[in-house]
């Protein structure tokens, strides 16, 4: 019996958890709040808890108890998202989820460590399930529309509670692939008084486009009301200007990564620079197979919190080792060495040293190397060594 797979996006936050899905076989998209049965899920008090337990932790020592709470945070979290997809008819998210990707207004390192946690609960693994920020999925769901509604500049008023934030998408089409970034404007808040709305977001319109050609803007919230804001919205659509109200839209654009990612490739060509991502690519000399060759670690172009990877290797011979950093644009290198004070004297090639790299933000990384040894012919000395690289 076949099983139906579904991408989807999910939009985790604070106020309103959205989910967008896929199905292949409709070749058709749905988007709704994330529910079980027909309660709305909020995730407030978890993302709440979750900032608290992080103070907790980073003063706990060897107090169990912040990391049982933390635990437990996990399997909350996960249980929730397993009722919601259930919800919808996904019943075993390993099986039925081709795709997933999470988003969120930013990503911290105790959320992308709970997103990770939920999805290993889920079964799904590194193949399958990712995650982005706001910015990222404005880029997939714009360029995943017609063309002519991102041949130039795309904006997007996000309306949030009583505030308007100002996204920008702009690319580059000199380079090969075309790259497109991502920029922040300004914010404005509309306040209690809904007559001043208009004027107070005319402001915005005015500062936020100025000039600049944009062939598609996007409004998302529910306060924004054309009757509301009648000068507003005509200074929106001047110049013959496309302007749409789109709901869910970060919801969206998660479920189109997910589709990008995991089952089509409409994006072939294009290459989204976002702030977070790694724009350095790491590598070493290694001898495969008797010949010199170049081990890329990591490639420049990933998201930090996607970064990370372990590998083995055997120490040729000497006491360091040696890895080349380069910058996106090729225009930087540089060695890095990590010298393994207090390793054994063995021959050459039987050292087996695990390496794990882990980044804490685009420009950080942490390296770990531990002694593995040479089986039962030369053991571990139980030695690990680490060092931190920066301005990568």
């Amino acid at each position: 019996m076949s099983v139906r797979r579904f991408a989807a996006g999910i939009d985790l936050n604070r106020d309103e958890t959205q989910i967008c899905w896929y199905d292949p076989e409709k070749d058709e998209t749905f988007a709704a709040p994330m529910k079980i049965g027909n309660e709305p899920v909020s995730f407030r008090d978890i993302l709440d808890d979750l900032d608290e337990l992080q103070e907790d932790l980073q003063t706990a020592g060897e107090d169990e108890e912040p990391n049982r709470k933390l635990r437990r945070l996990y399997e909350l979290s996960a249980d929730i998202f397993r009722q919601a997809l259930a919800t919808l008819g996904i019943s075993d998210p390993s099986r039925q989820l081709q795709g997933l990707v999470i988003t969120a207004p930013d990503l911290t390192l105790p959320l992308i460590g709970l997103i990770r946690e939920v999805y290993s609960r889920l079964g799904l693994d590194g193949e399958r399930a990712f995650l982005q920020d706001y910015r990222e999925s404005f880029f997939y769901h714009t360029f995943y529309q017609r063309k002519e509604l991102h041949s130039r500049k795309a904006g997007l008023f996000h309306f949030h509670g009583s505030e308007v934030s100002f996204l920008s998408l702009s690319q580059n089409l000199q380079t090969r692939p075309v790259t497109v970034s991502c920029q922040e404007g300004r914010s404005v808040r509309l306040g209690e008084d809904a007559a001043s709305w208009d004027s107070l977001f005319c402001g915005l319109v005015r500062d936020s486009l100025k000039n600049d050609l944009y062939s598609g803007i996007f409004i998302m919230g529910d306060v924004y009301e054309q009757d509301l804001m009648p000068r507003a919205t005509a200074l929106l659509c001047s110049g013959g200007r496309k302007v749409f109200v789109v709901d869910r839209l970060f919801a969206r654009g998660a479920c189109y990564a997910a589709r990008e990612k995991t089952i089509e490739e409409v994006l072939e060509g294009v290459l989204y620079l976002g702030e977070d991502l790694v724009r350095s690519n790491i590598g070493m000399e290694m001898v495969v197979q008797g010949s010199r060759t170049w081990y890329p670690v990591v490639s420049a172009g990933v998201s930090w919190y996607e970064a990370g990877t372990s590998f083995s290797c055997l120490l040729e011979d000497g006491t360091d080792l040696v890895f080349l950093i380069s910058s996106l644009d090729g225009s930087s290198r540089r060695e890095e060495s990590i010298e393994l004070t207090g390793l054994p004297e063995r021959p050459p090639k039987t050292t087996r040293l695990e390496v794990s790299l882990c980044f804490t933000s685009p420009d950080r990384c942490t390296v770990e190397v531990r002694d593995a040894g040479f089986g039962d012919l030369f053991p571990s000395c139980g030695k690990i060594w680490r060092k931190e690289w920066e301005d990568l």
